[in-house]
């Protein structure tokens, strides 16, 4: 047994180990930089990602904000069609104190919500931009976030197509496709607008905290 393991000592002093050394350096070396190139990719997509998570909080924050004055123009809107709309209560009370609003007052309430449209239109691009942009990133739970986003944008569509309706003076109001149009557009509440907004909002704000939380951990 002591002859087997002075052999083995014999064995392995006898080696070269400065030329083994000499040969195995450049697969260090090669193991190392792949190492460091696998945690710099690592490092750069975490970035990337915090990067688009800072700017859809900003372009969120930015949206609500725009969006304030054309859901207080629709507040006014909606308070106008209700004060044309006649005393005794009948069957279409609200499109018939919509339509006597529009005919009176529609040129310039439809000037004044599409004007507080275009400030907010800048904000609504951005967010469904960057709606786009995130799904490349394939983050997880990211539907939800897609569709508070879908939610959110689909106010100033639907604002926009309210102020396209006030502002056509002109229509056939014994139509009934016409009447079906204005009653469905005006069918809104500003109260469970800004509710619906501020849902959405969160919506999003809680997928990005756990988002981050996912990429640093």
């Amino acid at each position: 047994m002591c002859d087997e393991l002075v052999w083995s000592f014999d064995a392995i002093t006898g080696l070269p180990w400065l030329e083994i050394i000499k040969a195995l350096a450049p697969l260090a070396t090669a193991f190392i930089a792949f190492l460091a190139l696998r945690n710099w990719k690592r490092q750069d997509k975490a970035k990337r990602q915090a990067e688009f998570l800072d700017q859809l909080i900003d372009a969120s924050h930015g949206y609500i904000t725009e969006m304030s004055a054309p859901i207080a123009v629709l507040e006014s809107v909606l308070i106008g069609i209700e004060s044309y709309a006649p005393i005794e209560e009948c069957e279409d009370r609200s499109v018939k104190g919509a339509i006597a609003y529009i005919q009176k007052r529609g040129d310039a309430e439809a000037k004044r919500l599409f004007n507080s449209l275009a400030a907010a239109e800048p904000a609504t691009v951005r967010m469904r931009s960057l709606a786009a942009k995130g799904q490349v990133f394939r983050f997880e739970g990211y539907a939800k976030c897609l569709n508070a986003i879908a939610r959110l944008t689909w106010h100033f569509d639907r604002l926009e197509a309210l102020a396209a309706i006030i502002g056509s003076t002109s229509w056939n109001w014994e139509n009934s496709e016409v009447l079906s149009t204005v009653r469905n557009v005006i069918d809104v509440d500003a109260e469970k607008l800004r509710k619906q907004v501020r849902e959405d909002s969160v919506a999003i704000l809680d997928f990005c905290r756990a988002t981050y939380s996912h990429i640093y951990d």
